[in-house]
C-alpha cells in the first residue's frame, strides 16, 4: 500500500502541472476575449485603491463620507481634463508647426543627400514615408482618444460607486471580517502592496517628468511640458516606457540643433531616468516589490497581449496581485517564490533560518 501511495503522489505532480497550464491558457484566452470589460474594471479598482486612503483621511478630518468622495472624484476629473486640455492644445500647436518641421527635415536630408542615392533612397521618398507615417499615427491617436472617452467615463463612475460603498459601510465590512482574520490579512497585504507601488511609481514618475520638462525647456525644445507629461505617463511601462517617451523630443532636438542636439537630448533624459530608476525608486521601494526583472519584463508583453496598450501601464500591479494570490495557497506557493528575484529569495531563506534558530 505504501508503494501505491508513493507512485500516486509522484504521478500527481505532472498532472497538476498539466492542469495548471491548461487553466492558465484558458484564463488568458478568456480575459483577452473580454478585455474591453476588464480594462475599465481594472483601472477602476486601482483608482479605488489609490483614492480610498484620501477619502478616509478626509473623513477623519470630519468631512462626511459622501462629500469626501465627491471632492476626491472632482479632483480626479479636474486633473484628467486639465491633462486632456494640455494634450489637445499641444497637438494643435504641433500641427501648426508641421510645415516648419518639414522644412527643417528637408534641410537635414539635403545635407546628407550625397549619401542617400548610393542606397537607392531619394529625399522625396523619405519625406513621403514620413508624411504617411505621421498621418497614420495621427489617425490612431484621434481614434484612440475618441474610443477612450467612454472608457474614462465608465472608470470614473465605477470608481465613484466603489468609493461610496467603502465610505458608507466601514462598520459593516469590519464586522464581517472580524471572524476571518486570515482573509483580512491577505486583503490588507494585497491592497497595501498595490497602493504602495502605485504611489511610489507615481511620485517617482512625477519627479522624472518634471525633471525632463525642465531640461527640455532649458534646452529650448518645443512643447517641453508635453514631453514631460509623456515621460510621467510612460514611466508606468517597465523598461520600454523611457525609450518611447524619449523619441519625440529627440526628433525635435534633431530638427533644431542637428544630430548633436538629438544626442544631447538623449543623454540628458537618460541621466534623469537613471537617477529616478536606479537611485530614487529603489531607495523608496526597498525590498517591497520582490519581483524578478525577468518576470516584470515578461509581464509587460503578457498583459499587453491581453489588454492592449492599457495592459502595459498596469502590468506590474497586476503581476503583484497574481503573485499574492499564488502565495495564498500551499500548492502554488512555489510558483510565487519563483517570481521573486534571487536576492529576495535568499533574504527570505536567511530570515527563515534566523527565526528557526
Amino acid at each position: 500500500m505504501g508503494d501505491v501511495n508513493i507512485n500516486a503522489n509522484t504521478s500527481s505532480t505532472p498532472a497538476k502541472i498539466l492542469i495548471y497550464s491548461t487553466a492558465a491558457v484558458l484564463l488568458t484566452l478568456g480575459m483577452k476575449a473580454i478585455s474591453t470589460i476588464l480594462i475599465p474594471v481594472f483601472f477602476a479598482l486601482f483608482a479605488f485603491l489609490i483614492f480610498a486612503p484620501l477619502v478616509r483621511w478626509l473623513m477623519r478630518k470630519g468631512v462626511p463620507g459622501t462629500v469626501s468622495v465627491f471632492l476626491v472624484i472632482l479632483f480626479f476629473i479636474f486633473v484628467f481634463f486639465g491633462t486632456a486640455v494640455l494634450f489637445v492644445n499641444s497637438l494643435i500647436q504641433i500641427s501648426d508647426q508641421i510645415p516648419n518641421y518639414e522644412n527643417q527635415l528637408q534641410g537635414i536630408l539635403n545635407s546628407i543627400s550625397t549619401y542617400l542615392p548610393a542606397a537607392g533612397v531619394s529625399v522625396e521618398s523619405v519625406l513621403r514615408d514620413i508624411a504617411a507615417f505621421a498621418f497614420r499615427v495621427s489617425g490612431e491617436i484621434i481614434s484612440g482618444a475618441l474610443g477612450a472617452g467612454s472608457t474614462i467615463v465608465l472608470i470614473v463612475i465605477t470608481t465613484t460607486f466603489l468609493l461610496l460603498d467603502s465610505a458608507s459601510a466601514p462598520e459593516k465590512v469590519q464586522k464581517e471580517v472580524e471572524d476571518q482574520p486570515v482573509r483580512l490579512s491577505k486583503f490588507t497585504e494585497l491592497s497595501s502592496k498595490v497602493i504602495n507601488y502605485m504611489l511610489l511609481r507615481t511620485e517617482t514618475n512625477l519627479l522624472g517628468g518634471i525633471g525632463t520638462a525642465i531640461l527640455l525647456f532649458i534646452g529650448g525644445i518645443d512643447f517641453a511640458l508635453l514631453w514631460g507629461f509623456l515621460t510621467f505617463l510612460f514611466g508606468y511601462i517597465p523598461y520600454l516606457g523611457f525609450y518611447l517617451a524619449a523619441v519625440p523630443p529627440m526628433l525635435l532636438g534633431l530638427f533644431k540643433y542637428g544630430p548633436v542636439g538629438a544626442v544631447a537630448v538623449l543623454v540628458g533624459i537618460s541621466l534623469i531616468n537613471m537617477l529616478v530608476e536606479n537611485v530614487l525608486f529603489p531607495s523608496l521601494a526597498g525590498k517591497g516589490l520582490k519581483l524578478s526583472p525577468t518576470i516584470v519584463f515578461l509581464s509587460l508583453f503578457y498583459w499587453s497581449f491581453i489588454l492592449g496598450a492599457a495592459g502595459a501601464l498596469i502590468a506590474v500591479p497586476l503581476t503583484i496581485v497574481v503573485k499574492i494570490i499564488l502565495e495564498s495557497s500551499d500548492e502554488t506557493y512555489l510558483m510565487a517564490k519563483l517570481m521573486e528575484s534571487s536576492g529576495d529569495r535568499g533574504q527570505d531563506e536567511e530570515n527563515a533560518n534566523n527565526n528557526e534558530s
